[in-house]
């Protein structure tokens, strides 16, 4: 569409048959993505340098500096993994290897014993989403996720529906199917050599568990706003495989323009018939316990036949 950000700019077109000719400064698909990996790769990775915004005036500065770049990784993160129902505490972004930030929203106090009390100094939610809205909805400005279905989900119920969008997983997943996970965590060891903090390093484990809204802010900012500037390298060094290695048509064609309409799918859900599905349960129960007894016949003993 006019306006929109061009995803392959500074790449030849693929599956074309022809031979590609080096693109001035940038050398041929093959020779993009082999410096895209490695400039993805030599930045090293610092939890410590992740800010967390905690103003209205930074969140737009970065909202700002994302326009400027043209792309932004971004990532939720909430208190439920069913996009459906979660609530969204916070998010993160990131426009370049090793500058990533953390916008906490909904962190609780857990010295409240009552519960429901929020950490002082976040941005009301209500607010962080109206400056960022305009972000997450410029055509000219290309959002980077990982599973960015979820994320998809989580905005478009505040009202904001998410495009342009890229989601390393699927990449990854027509690039490499069938050679292992495609989550990001794997996709950060095999790429990057580096290992994410995990989510259970920040939430805990077993009893000890707490949803995304009681962890430290400080340790929601290292543990979000690493996994943006993860997503955003993964993007930088596998983007260019599509075009090098013939992938791009199955990527464009079916893979991402699949991602909405999921999401939409999922989002209405199913309508169901309850009578005729109690009917139905009825008519098999039936069937079976027939074909049980023509069974047990037919051998002449009973025995358990789910054994």
């Amino acid at each position: 569409a006019a306006g929109e950000v061009d995803p392959f700019a500074g790449l030849d077109l693929p599956e074309t048959g022809k031979t590609r000719k080096p693109v001035e400064g940038l050398g041929t698909p093959s020779q993009l993505a082999g410096k895209r990996a490695t400039e993805a790769s030599s930045t090293p990775f610092d939890v410590t340098s992740y800010e967390t915004v905690t103003s209205l005036d930074r969140l737009k500065e970065w909202v700002a500096d994302a326009r400027e770049h043209g792309f932004v990784a971004v990532d939720t993160e909430t208190s439920d993994l069913d996009a459906n129902r979660a609530e969204l505490v916070g998010f993160s972004l990131a426009v370049e290897a090793g500058k990533a930030c953390y916008v906490p929203l909904q962190h609780r106090d857990e010295s409240d014993l009552f519960g429901g009390g929020l950490v002082a100094g976040q941005i009301p939610v209500t607010d962080a989403l109206d400056a960022i809205r305009p972000l997450l909805e410029d055509a000219s400005v290309l959002k980077i996720g990982q599973n960015i279905k979820y994320d998809w989900i989580v905005f478009k119920r505040h009202n904001i529906e998410v495009r342009p969008f890229d989601d390393t997983m699927l990449i990854s997943y027509v690039l490499d199917a069938g050679k292992g996970s495609h989550g990001m965590d794997e996709l950060s060891r095999r790429h990057l050599g580096h290992s994410p903090i995990s989510f259970s390093d920040v939430a805990g484990t077993g009893r000890s568990k707490v949803t995304f809204d009681k962890v430290e802010i400080g340790k929601a900012t290292a543990y979000a706003a690493e996994d943006a500037d993860v997503t955003l390298r993964l993007w930088q060094l596998l983007k260019p495989r599509l075009v090098a290695e013939h992938r791009a048509t199955v990527y464009e064609t079916l893979e991402r323009p699949l991602i909405d309409v999921i999401a939409r799918m999922e989002m209405c859900g199913i309508m169901v018939d309850r009578q005729i599905l109690s009917r139905l349960s009825g008519d098999f129960s039936q069937n079976l316990a027939r074909l049980e007894d023509e069974i047990h016949e037919m051998a002449g003993e009973k025995f358990a036949l789910g054994s």
